[in-house]
């Protein structure tokens, strides 16, 4: 997979009144840490990160480039975004160092591609889910996967089981149920019936029409 370079700095730990500073100027307050070894405070720019990796879906491997040698170069993952509880904006941002020589559990978003055959007898597409978890390497993440629903009838659904994942990939739950088509509501039905009754010309008593 593709990775997304993002220029990151260490930083001093200080008070809340430090980091909100921080956050003022543009600079979102974070830290890394990996597998058996101790966490690294550091700073990233809000703009670029947002600019890069904002639009991105489900899980992106970043390398950071830094002047500092501890930090330069390291391929990680966005592990925990904390966000303020009013304005939302983000507050802290944790990022996890992956091995590249070992696997690890991964959220990978679904695209629900092609149009049911439900759907077009009247039944609606009901995605259950929005992403799977996957097992691979790093540099094995999907983008993204893609999911045809062509052969949905009304009442059938696929399963995660029924999806062909990518080489190296695998997912343990087998049995999840990613999206189905549900048979048309009983408000659908009364709103299709009502149009057609609009549109119908209108008739005497016998049921033939009128000239009026």
């Amino acid at each position: 997979m593709e990775t997304v370079e993002v220029t990151v700095e260490t930083r001093q730990v200080g008070n809340k009144r430090d980091a909100g500073r921080l956050r003022r100027s543009g600079t979102l307050p974070g830290v890394v840490y990996g597998r058996g070894t101790d966490g690294v405070a550091m700073q990233v720019n809000d703009r670029e990160l947002r600019t890069r990796v904002g639009s991105l879906e489900g899980s992106h491997l970043v390398r950071f480039k830094s002047g500092a040698d501890n930090l330069d170069g390291r391929l990680v993952l966005i592990k925990q975004v904390q966000y303020h509880p009013l304005t939302h904006a983000i507050n802290h941002i944790d990022f996890y160092e992956v091995d590249v020589t070992r696997k690890i559990t991964v959220m990978v978003g679904l695209h629900f591609v092609g149009r049911p055959e439900g759907v077009i007898q009247g039944g609606v597409l009901q995605p259950i889910v929005r992403e799977l978890q996957v097992e691979c390497l790093p540099l094995d993440i999907p983008a993204a996967l893609e999911v045809d629903v062509s052969p949905l009838q009304i009442g059938h659904a696929l399963k995660a089981s029924d999806l062909t994942l990518p080489p190296n990939v695998t997912n343990d739950t087998p049995d999840l149920t990613l999206v189905s088509v549900l048979a048309p509501t009983v408000s659908t039905i009364e709103e299709e019936e009502a149009e057609g009754e609009e549109g119908a010309e209108p008739t005497d008593g016998d049921g033939e029409q009128t000239n009026e």
